[in-house]
């Protein structure tokens, strides 16, 4: 599936300066707030970041993954987020 065209890539900033790529995903806006649903979808957003970073690491600089909504960062994870 496209994730543009379905809406989970909400935005992409890009930043000369820094030399940087944030892309805004649309997950916690998507994924109802039932544990079991949360749960679910879980496996299925990671699928979606590593795929992501595996089309776009040698294609651009430093980039990560930020939730339009909650602002959590999916990639690149600190070794303290593991």
């Amino acid at each position: 599936m496209d994730i543009v065209s379905e809406g989970l890539v909400r935005k992409v900033e890009v930043d000369d300066e820094e030399d940087t790529v944030r892309i805004y995903v649309a997950f916690a806006r998507f994924t109802p707030l039932h544990p079991f649903a949360m749960a679910v979808n879980w496996p299925v957003q990671r699928r979606i970041v590593e795929d992501i970073v595996n089309v776009l690491e040698d294609k651009l600089g430093y980039f990560e993954i930020v939730d339009d909504t909650t602002l959590q960062r999916y990639y690149p994870l600190d070794k303290t987020e593991v």
